[in-house]
């Protein structure tokens, strides 16, 4: 009677694949890390999802109410609204998710942490 050996199993570690830009995202957004304050509610009931075209007028200050960037002219800004496309176009972490939150004319102030704007943990934006 022959008997027969099956040949041990290598077992190789599987490879982890790269975190796509959504993982990252998702990581960094914790609990509190984003406010959102109600301003003046919007009309409709749809809110913009990835691909949706948003065009808004956003003005980003200090902690201690300094305005650093604006596109509204009273305020210092050139007057015209940013147009970005959402998933595709380069757009701050904070905004990224917090724009599909709003309706369509919707007034909102967002407060978030460093990680979800420039990045920099000392930068007071």
């Amino acid at each position: 009677m022959a008997v027969v050996e099956e040949p041990e199993q290598e077992f190789k570690p599987q490879k982890k694949k790269p975190d796509s830009e959504d993982d990252k995202r998702r990581k960094k957004i914790t609990p509190g890390s984003l406010m959102k304050a109600l301003i003046r509610p919007g009309a409709g009931e749809n809110t913009p999802s990835d691909g949706d075209q948003v065009i808004y007028h956003c003005t980003i200050r200090t902690l201690d109410g300094v305005v650093v960037e604006s596109t509204r002219a009273e305020i210092g800004g050139n007057g015209n609204p940013k147009r970005q496309v959402l998933g595709k176009s380069k757009i701050i972490l904070g905004l990224l998710e917090g724009i599909p939150t709003m309706l369509n004319g919707e007034v909102a102030m967002f407060k978030m942490k460093p990680e979800l704007h420039y990045g920099e943990e000392d930068c007071p934006v």
